[in-house]
């Protein structure tokens, strides 16, 4: 849940803004022509997009290429609030700041990627945290003002020891790519996705990503992806010493009693029962 929001904007475009959100929280957003910079003081931040998820603690920042995420944002402890600051930065006022020059990310070609940690050096913290003068502030805030703070992020991060791949990220915003929906179901097979989300990050509807999944596997998503579950949570209920809880979650579940039905439905037991057999049969072995 949002509570409250503050933004300042370039042509009605938000370029930052500071979010406080009540936790724990999914929020999706469509990043379509920008990249996205995002801090947060506390808690942990669960990025999920087209191609993986990258998890982020409250020592690193994230830069996010132009797509679809789902952010999961969580407290270290009981539910609470958090707050994010986040910079938007889209290609085509990029190119306008930078028409005279050249960004040393669009000199090279590098490997495509959706989003990248970023560890919160000094001078980036002090960067964000210097922000907080002009949400106290905001009629200090002009357009000049705006893009100064777009340039000197830019340069604050091209000095990091990412810098190369963090320039490539920059890289991306004028070479889009497509993202095909193979590598989307693989990348979360046993995430606690949903067929709805996953439509999303794919960038199509629930009924296109249906039809073109049933094209691609000859099955449902719904079954195609249950059962690539329920045969990777045999495989660590009789490999693994996980417990039962953990394997529900290992596997993209995200409720015991939920995996325990569906396990038992279609296995024809309960996960306890068939790790018991299994390992009854393996001293009978042995």
């Amino acid at each position: 849940m949002i509570l409250n929001r503050q933004h300042f904007d370039i042509d009605n475009r938000c370029i930052i803004e500071k979010v406080i959100v009540r936790t724990p929280m999914r929020y999706s957003r469509i990043f379509p022509d920008e990249a996205c910079f995002l801090h947060f003081k506390s808690g942990q931040l669960s990025i999920s997009s087209a191609t993986g998820k990258t998890q982020i603690t409250s020592s690193e920042s994230v830069l996010l290429n132009c797509g679809n995420y789902f952010a999961d944002l969580v407290q270290y402890s009981s539910p609470g609030t958090m707050e994010m600051v986040a910079i938007h930065l889209y290609s085509d006022l990029l190119k306008e700041i930078y028409h005279t020059e050249n960004l040393p990310s669009l000199k090279t070609s590098y490997n495509k990627i959706d989003s990248k940690r970023v560890e919160n050096t000094f001078f980036i913290t002090q960067f964000v945290y210097g922000l907080n003068i002009y949400f106290e502030n905001p009629a200090l805030v002009t357009t000049d003002l705006l893009i100064l703070k777009l340039r000197e992020l830019i340069l604050l991060l091209l000095q990091t020891d990412k810098a190369s791949t963090i320039a490539g990220l920059f890289a991306q915003l004028f070479t889009p790519r497509e993202v095909k929906l193979k590598d989307i179901v693989e990348a979360h097979l046993f995430s606690d996705m949903t067929i709805a989300e996953l439509a999303m990050l794919s960038g199509q509807s629930l009924s296109s990503f249906k039809r073109d999944f049933q094209k691609n596997y000859h099955d449902s998503p719904a079954n195609y992806i249950r059962t690539k579950r329920l045969n990777k949570a045999q495989k660590l209920l009789r490999i693994s010493t996980l417990s039962i809880t953990e394997v529900c979650y290992q596997v993209g579940f995200n409720n015991l009693s939920h995996f325990s039905r569906v396990f038992k439905k279609h296995i024809g037991t309960s996960p306890a029962e068939y790790r018991n057999k299994i390992s009854a049969a393996q001293n009978e072995l042995n």
